[in-house]
């Protein structure tokens, strides 16, 4: 009789402890899903973020693709228009490729669209000279692919009046002729200037001079191409 309460008391005690041990390992798991949960929803909070501020940055257009767009609304869309629809792409200015010549301004175009035909580059106007005077300007044009870096002839020469600035604000020039380099990885423009007495004047200290080359900022440097001829705003 005390034989088969003791063999009891030690089956229930059994009990317990197992019960113990089961719940004490539930709770550590409990825990640790506890502690990954926390830290699974730390990173999406994380990443959440980091878009939130990538998309409220790229959810500013350049302030020269705003005046495309309301061109583009107001023209008929089948003058501009193909199969897949795509009217006109931008891109802002990257850093160029290593061992990159300074005082070129560079475009990474890898995901340009085959039926792109026309090409500007939009450089806003941020000074102007206290004096009358004017400069000739010569845009060239280098590309980058596979790493060989390859420069083509100059692409426009035109006159700028350094104390006045065009009525949109932007220097614009048609570059259209480097989509018949394809395919392009990376293209870099620079502006060579000449002033009145055909002396050469520095380039790359001119360009920096007159123009807002700032990455990120909302007046930087723009490629935009188009399915058509470019829109000249």
């Amino acid at each position: 009789m005390v034989r088969g309460v003791c063999l009891g008391f030690f089956d229930v005690t059994l009990v317990f402890l197992l019960l113990c041990s089961v719940t004490g390992l539930l709770l550590m798991d409990h825990r640790r899903d506890a502690e990954d949960n926390q830290e699974l929803n730390k990173a999406i909070l994380e990443m959440l973020h980091i878009n939130k501020v990538s998309a409220s940055h790229q959810a500013k257009p350049h302030p020269y693709m705003k005046r495309i767009y309301q061109r583009l609304d107001s023209l008929e869309a089948q003058d501009f228009g193909s199969s897949d629809g795509t009217l006109v792409q931008s891109y802002r200015s990257v850093v160029g490729p290593h061992h990159a010549p300074p005082g070129w301004i560079w475009f990474n175009v890898s995901s340009l669209n085959p039926s792109m035909l026309g090409a500007e580059l939009v450089l806003f106007r941020k000074t102007l000279h206290p004096r009358p005077i004017s400069v000739t300007v010569t845009l060239h044009s280098v590309t980058a692919s596979q790493g060989a870096l390859k420069e083509s002839p100059a692409l426009e020469e035109r006159l700028l009046t350094l104390d006045q600035r065009p009525s949109s604000g932007y220097d614009v020039f048609d570059v259209s002729a480097v989509l018949a380099l394809r395919p392009l990885e990376v293209v870099g423009f620079q502006l060579r200037y000449t002033d009145e007495s055909g002396s050469l004047v520095l380039h790359e200290a001119l360009t920096q001079s007159l123009y807002c080359l700032n990455r990120g900022s909302l007046s930087e440097p723009l490629l935009v191409l188009y399915q058509a001829h470019p829109l000249h705003i």
